[in-house]
């Protein structure tokens, strides 16, 4: 024991002495350990999202209850009658959207604000409940004060904690007040959130905690047929954002091992650095398993502190994109709740065993014999590759099977990239000087020691590209789309007398045709679950169709809606009906909403990308005549050529007291859409640059991690009368040679793995398909970018060692 204990303390003191070497190990297990838990922390927490309620009250929610389809409001007398029956655990909520003084639309969520006075919540509405009643009797600040988290408050700009709601006429002001973990939604009594939103007394929904198996099925008795109560498990979020989040957990995990190649370098460091000191220690009698002990104990005590570390690092990440993040989810797969990521023991467990595996294939890599077993089956490795990958490409039909190929592809590159390098300074050059002859030598030496840096870079570059192709694709795919799509020319949403508007928008001389968007929620019963599905109408004939693109790149005609022989109307279903709920064309469904049904038959399926759920297209007069409850959103108007859309935009304001936000231009309207999908990519594209910048740090320790090696050669070429200039320059000839070899098998790289993307991952994930689109001078002008950049951070430490003079060199030796 007192011969480890020696051991480890001499280890303690050998990273005193080279705090770099420490600082290296940290910087690359934790900033790829960083990424994985960021978005690990995100998708914690984002399945944790019911763990509180509402009212931020530490008391999981387990179901709640919701108006039957087709109606979007609960009386408030239900929840009476529900305390009445005994279940004291439901609580209401009352949701809206506000308009302040500014012009700002925000959201707001209404719940029973007295709970913080009765029940255990978290530290900051225990502070507010508490603030509260020691500054008024009765309450009155808790039930007149909004909640807003600290960084909604920075985007609204509210320095002297008021805000102004406008009320129709009037404007009220309120005072603000500070709370962590609401995201963008503002929170208030629901009292006050009654009058804001002039609601008259009804209910969104209420949440229930701790309710049983038993305690569900009397409680869904007493609702009968006026509301329905739902699973939280079961809520939309959970099944739409499972893609967005899987590729993301993909993106990160290629970081990681971007990050797990540069500590590979700072491992190799500190081995070489101390083979003298295991060897003194070998020498002074220390015993061949107390050695291999103190190794174990030192790699596990750094694996932890670098996965803590990482996962302090990682949460800190998820925070700064949480808003943006959860935006998006809003946006796009109906996220209901905003979350604040939080240190978690998963975290830190799932980095540390990365990190003990990344440790003993470092170990395993330093035996001879696994090196020479290595050697042999070399190119049955390629064999097996290719297989592996031909197989995958034709039989992947799974989010595993797509995941799969992508690492096979990524196999295959890694498999081929240190041949194809190595042959680089194998070719005979069309010159014999000497300079350039001892650096083809040397670089065939040093390759196996750049060997993971070189990796790291064609993975995080391969990476890039790849997923530059993949939203370069979709941009242009969905440029297109929204032209099609969004092409009526003005776009009205009156609050009330839709119908009555468009007849009389349809009177205007330079209006040639005025559409609706109606919508109906319902859901249709598959074989595994219950599906919800969204039923849409925007006219009584195809021709109000028009701006839909069926798969067949064709625009719908009067036969898709028309009766087939046993009266069964036709409808158009999206994309993902298709690929992501197994539905085919010829199908006749039946869509459910409370008591009443459409039946319809399915006739053709369009694209509809942005969107995961299910959608249904039928006419207007198909969904009259179905008894389906609907809601009417807004009209379509498309004018007649040469019409002045801004005038008559301004006319149609004036005359029916719409505002700007009501009567909004087609240009106006791609803009809001393309803003919102561009968000789907941000964290994409934050996680691509930190992967790239973690492989540039990785490419400079790399070349520092050489400079002893290299202190005897040069040296050597020194006294022969090479000058410093001269030497420097065929080093960073050296470097350019290998970035720029590892740069150009990257971009074969990225097409593939961009290929795998709009192949099968998207469709597989998403439900949709696109065309491979290539921006070839954008990628030319990214490639030059890295190549300059990688070629920087390797001159670095290639000046510092050509600097030096030939004693210095000779002494160091």
């Amino acid at each position: 024991m007192a011969e480890l204990k020696l051991i480890l303390i001499t280890y303690m003191q050998f990273y005193r002495r080279h705090v770099g070497l420490l600082l290296l190990f940290f910087i690359g297990f934790s900033l790829g350990a960083a990424l994985l838990t960021a978005i690990q922390g995100l998708n914690l927490e984002a399945g944790k999202r019911y763990q509180q309620t509402t009212a931020l009250i530490a008391n999981p929610v387990t179901h709640f209850i919701r108006p039957v389809l087709g109606e979007n409001r609960l009386p408030n007398s239900m929840w009476s009658r529900i305390r009445a029956a005994g279940f004291t655990q439901v609580q209401p909520v009352l949701e809206g959207v506000i308009e302040t003084d500014k012009q700002q639309k925000l959201a707001l969520r209404g719940v029973n604000l007295l709970q913080w006075l009765t029940q255990n919540t978290d530290s900051s509405a225990s502070a507010s409940a508490s603030t509260a009643n020691n500054s008024y009797s009765g309450f009155e600040q808790l039930l007149n004060t909004v909640y807003i988290d600290p960084k909604l408050m920075q985007r609204l700009n509210l320095k002297n904690s008021r805000i102004n709601i406008k009320m129709g006429d009037a404007t009220r002001t309120l005072t603000v007040s500070e709370l962590q973990g609401l995201g963008m939604t503002m929170l208030v009594d629901i009292s006050l959130a009654d009058k804001l939103l002039r609601a008259n007394g009804v209910i969104s929904y209420f949440e229930v905690s701790g309710l049983n198996s038993k305690q569900a099925a009397k409680l869904n008795a007493l609702l009968g047929e006026q509301a329905r109560l739902e699973a939280a498990q079961e809520q939309a979020f959970d099944a739409l954002s499972e893609a967005f989040f899987f590729n993301l957990q993909a993106l990160a995990l290629l970081g990681y091992v971007v990050g797990a190649f540069l500590s590979f370098n700072a491992i190799k460091l500190a081995y070489n650095a101390r083979a003298h000191l295991q060897q003194q220690m070998w020498v002074l009698g220390c015993q061949r398993s107390a050695l291999i002990k103190a190794l174990a104990i030192e790699l596990t005590l750094l694996s932890l502190f670098a996965a803590v570390l990482g996962a302090i690092l990682g949460a800190a990440l998820a925070n700064a994109l949480v808003m943006d993040v959860s935006a998006t989810l809003r946006g796009l797969y109906q996220l209901d709740r905003s979350f604040v990521v939080s240190l978690d023991s998963s975290m830190v467990a799932s980095g540390f065993t990365l990190n003990i595996f990344v440790l003993l294939g470092f170990l395993a890599s330093q035996s001879a014999r696994l090196s020479t077993v290595l050697a042999r089956i070399k190119w049955p490795m390629l064999i097996l590759a290719i297989t592996a990958t031909s197989y995958l490409a034709l039989t992947a039909n799974t989010k595993m099977g797509a995941l799969l190929l992508c690492v096979c592809v990524l196999l295959l590159f890694f498999v081929v990239t240190p041949p194809i390098v190595k042959a680089v300074f194998k070719l005979p050059w069309p010159t014999q000087n000497p300079i350039i002859q001892w650096l083809k030598a040397d670089s065939i030496v040093q390759l196996p020691a750049l060997l993971s840096s070189v990796l790291a870079i064609l993975m995080a570059m391969g990476a890039a590209v790849g997923m530059q192709i993949m939203v370069g694709s979709f941009s242009d795919t969905l440029d297109t789309h929204l032209e099609k799509r969004l092409s009526a020319d003005l776009y009205v949403r009156p609050d009330q007398n839709i119908q009555a508007l468009g007849t009389k928008l349809t009177e205007l001389p330079e209006v040639e045709k005025v559409g609706v968007y109606w919508s109906a929620n319902s859901e249709l019963k598959t074989p595994k679950t219950m599906v919800a599905v969204d039923v849409m109408a925007f006219g009584a004939t195809a021709s109000y169709n028009q701006h839909l693109t069926l798969l067949n790149n064709k625009a719908p005609t009067s036969t898709v809606f028309e009766k087939n022989k046993n009266g069964i109307v036709g409808c158009l279903v999206n994309e993902p009906a298709l690929l992501q709920y197994s539905l085919t064309v010829g199908d006749v469904i039946t869509l459910r909403q409370h008591i009443n049904t459409l039946t319809c038959q399915v006739r053709a399926a369009y694209y509809d990308y942005g969107e995961q759920g299910l959608n249904v297209v039928v006419t207007t007069t198909a969904l009259v005549n179905s008894s389906l409850s609907y809601t009417e959103y807004g009209l379509s108007l498309w004018l007649k050529p040469n019409s002045d859309v801004d005038a008559i935009a301004e006319y149609i304001q004036k005359q029916h007291q719409l505002d700007s936000q009501q009567v909004i231009a087609n240009q106006q309207f791609k803009r809001f859409a393309k803003q919102l999908f561009g968000k789907t990519f941000y964290v994409t594209q934050a996680l691509n640059i930190f992967i790239m910048l973690i492989a540039l740090f990785g490419m400079w320790v790399s070349f520092l991690t050489l400079g002893r090696g290299q202190l005897q050669p040069m040296a050597v070429l020194q006294t022969l009368g090479v000058t410093q200039l001269q030497l420097l320059g065929a080093k960073i000839l050296q470097a350019a040679l290998i970035i720029l070899t590892t740069l150009l098998l990257a971009i074969p790289l990225g097409l593939c793995l961009g290929w795998v993307l709009l192949t099968y991952v998207m469709p597989i994930a998403f439900g949709w398909t696109m065309a491979m689109t290539v921006n070839w001078l954008q990628l030319g002008g990214f490639t030059v970018l890295i190549f300059i950049l990688a070629l920087f951070v390797s001159a670095l430490p290639l000046i510092k060692l050509t600097r030096s003079a030939v004693a210095d060199n000779v002494a160091k030796l």
